[in-house]
């Protein structure tokens, strides 16, 4: 079969889901395409390619209503082809299939269900009776989706399809390349999906799972020999979680075999001494550690980080003692907060002498605990297709004036270029934030962002021509996440 993948865009972190579907189809004998919504021409790319099926893999809420409007164009176009939702969207609303034209959903992993939906298009099975896979027919004899065990053994996965993304969009240019060494995080933080995850796979296989050393290593040679790899970011929400024989492993070998700087996410309650060292013996250049909220009772209470402010002060002193660039994401606009508690958020940011920092607003995200909180006590109706695809942008919630909102985004912008020049803090707090120049404060924000990344958090080289290339392209992304998106109908593609 040809199986077209469809993306609503191409940002700097490679679409791992993608990757690897695309691989695993590849193992079955079949074809894959990929086409970007953001590049146009969707009908005529479907005709050209002429696919057996599209996947919208790795839906995310607020980017659902683009490949759902995608989803309609196709079918009122070409009333044969079969379409596949996958993500976090449809796994918390499995009600889509109800709703929408859509053939088939997967609800939560897809590891193994994939290539048995597959194989069931391909003939050679019954559709309606593969587990974490919702059809119209089975969702109405179960309800409840049936989910099979989490997938234990992942150095059984192929390889990532890079190809397939690289040969076809401008990520093949760029030389950072992102990975994954394991899946799941075991912590209940109140605004992220993971902790309802957890739940629905609660007696069906570990939370965290992750590669060998030598499966990791191997696929890094193979990516290393295939593409110009300046830098890796290992995307894992959690890359060490304590001193152990993996990490001794990974140390000696990724050092010796691979020899790449790296970036990777941990906490600060998990980060020690020790762990920095070896980390950066490996070749660690830069970490990243959310902080979230500075206010105690806010993190610990509202956020469920459940890490003191001396676990964060301590983890970013040791990356400053040994010169380790830090780079932190702190949430404003939190369900019940105020201005004050988004400026304390802002104050320990400057006191951890953070290099480059994020301060996204609040979004609501489906079944999360935090979300509940929202919609019951009525900041946020509940109505999820009114979210921005990007959680940087003005908050949806009701809880706060439109002043206040317009400090937040202020702030969320000025805050990043405060903790590159600390001086600006007072008149940032006191005086800036206040003003109605957004955008005058996104251009100052971008460009300190752009240097930030590019000489601390991810340094790579770059001819003349790719970077005016990437700041150009970099500068479109930004900008769209930071502004109110404009109304994505129907048959729009």
């Amino acid at each position: 079969m040809k199986i077209l993948f469809i993306l609503k865009d191409i940002e700097y972190i490679d679409p791992m889901g993608v990757m690897l579907l695309s691989a695993m189809a590849k193992e079955k004998g079949h074809q894959t395409y990929l086409h970007v919504l953001s590049d146009g021409n969707l009908i005529e790319s479907i005709k050209k390619i002429n696919p057996d099926v599209v996947t919208f893999a790795s839906t995310k809420t607020g980017e659902h209503k683009y490949y759902l409007a995608a989803n309609e164009t196709i079918k009122k176009n070409f009333k044969n082809l079969v379409t596949i939702m996958g993500g976090p969207h449809p796994t918390f609303f499995p009600e889509i299939i109800e709703k929408e034209d859509i053939d088939a959903i997967c609800v939560g992993e897809g590891y193994d269900a994939w290539p048995e939906l597959l194989d069931a298009l391909s003939g050679k099975g019954d559709i309606n009776s593969i587990p974490n896979i919702v059809t119209k027919e089975n969702r109405i004899k179960n309800p409840v989706p049936v989910i099979r065990p989490k997938k234990r053994e992942l150095d059984s996965l192929p390889f990532l399809d890079r190809e397939l993304i690289y040969k076809n969009t401008r990520l093949g240019r760029f030389p950072m390349r992102s990975f994954m060494v394991g899946r799941g995080c075991p912590f209940h933080c109140t605004y992220c999906f993971n902790h309802i995850y957890n739940t629905m796979y609660k007696g069906l296989g570990p939370i965290y799972v992750r590669m060998s050393v030598d499966r990791v290593i191997a696929e890094l040679k193979d990516l290393k020999n295939r593409h110009e790899t300046q830098f890796i970011k290992f995307y894992d929400d959690v890359f060490v979680f304590r001193d152990d024989e993996w990490l001794d492993e990974f140390v000696e070998k990724y050092a010796r075999e691979i020899g790449v700087p790296f970036h990777c996410l941990t906490r600060a309650d998990l980060l020690t001494e020790p762990i920095l060292l070896k980390l950066k013996k490996a070749g660690l250049k830069s970490i990243s550690m959310s902080i979230e909220a500075g206010n105690a009772f806010l993190r610990e209470q509202v956020l469920k980080r459940k890490m003191t402010e001396e676990d964060i002060i301590t983890a970013f002193d040791l990356c400053y003692k040994h010169k380790v660039p830090t780079f932190c994401n702190t949430i404003l606009a939190i369900p019940g907060s105020s201005i004050k508690e988004d400026i304390e958020s802002l104050d320990i940011n400057l006191r951890c002498k953070v290099t480059f920092g994020e301060f996204p607003i609040f979004f609501p995200y489906p079944k999360t605990e935090l979300a509940k909180y929202a919609m019951d006590n009525g900041y946020f109706d509940g109505d999820f297709d009114k979210l921005h695809s990007s959680y940087q942008s003005l908050s949806p919630l009701d809880c706060f004036t439109k002043k206040e909102k317009l400090m937040q985004v202020n702030l969320s912008l000025l805050g990043t270029i405060c903790l590159w020049q600390p001086w600006l803090r007072n008149i940032t707090v006191k005086f800036l934030i206040k003003l109605p120049l957004s955008r005058l404060y996104f251009l100052f924000y971008y460009i300190v962002k752009a240097y930030l990344v590019k000489t601390k958090i991810y340094p790579m080289k770059f001819s003349l021509s790719s970077m005016l290339r990437n700041i150009y392209q970099s500068f479109v992304l930004e900008k769209f996440k930071h502004f109110r998106e404009q109304h994505t109908s129907r048959n729009v593609f």
